[in-house]
């Protein structure tokens, strides 16, 4: 498995886009420094490249328990391992022939909640860990946000992830 990461400009900065390869398919996870928070992608690029290793080992069928070991050894970095776990599931699913809401046993998509009119917990998958971390934490009484990320970097995750919780809520950085 190769694994590749690079810095991609937008609008507002930059951020960083990883991707899996193998077999010639491929997955894509993204990670968007929020300046506000103290981030910053020479900061997400440091941490990738100390533990670039625990990613290139992983084979295709340890990807469902990679975000595991990645949070046990990133503790403090929920975005990174979350956008490799996203990558993961994303090129396991093209592995196997299948969607990623196929892979995850989703449904569907669960209609959009508008942000003003919900009153219940709204969780950020990004700070979950990992793409299990934040099907885990879905429910009903919960919404989870769906950011826009620049170029469209994992949609189908996380259109797939919403239909565990109640609905969605859309951003943008």
């Amino acid at each position: 498995m190769k694994f590749f990461y690079n810095l991609e400009r937008y609008e507002e900065g930059e951020y960083v886009v990883v991707t899996l390869e193998d077999d010639g398919k491929r997955g894509i996870g993204a990670i968007v420094p929020e300046r506000k928070r103290g981030e910053n992608y020479k900061i997400i690029m440091g941490v990738i490249e100390e533990y670039r290793h625990l990613v290139e080992m992983a084979k295709p069928e340890h990807f469902p328990i990679l975000s595991q070991r990645l949070s046990k050894e990133l503790p403090n970095h929920p975005k990174v391992t979350f956008a490799i776990s996203a990558a993961a599931f994303e090129l396991f699913a093209a592995l196997k022939g299948t969607s990623v809401s196929e892979l995850l046993m989703v449904e569907g998509l669960k209609g959009a909640v508008p942000l003003y009119e919900w009153m219940g917990d709204v969780v950020i998958p990004e700070e979950t860990g990992g793409v299990l971390e934040a099907i885990s934490t879905g429910s009903e009484d919960k919404a989870l946000l769906i950011r826009e990320y620049p170029k469209g970097e994992m949609r189908e995750i996380l259109e797939a992830i919403s239909s565990y919780y109640a609905g969605y809520v859309l951003s943008s950085w």
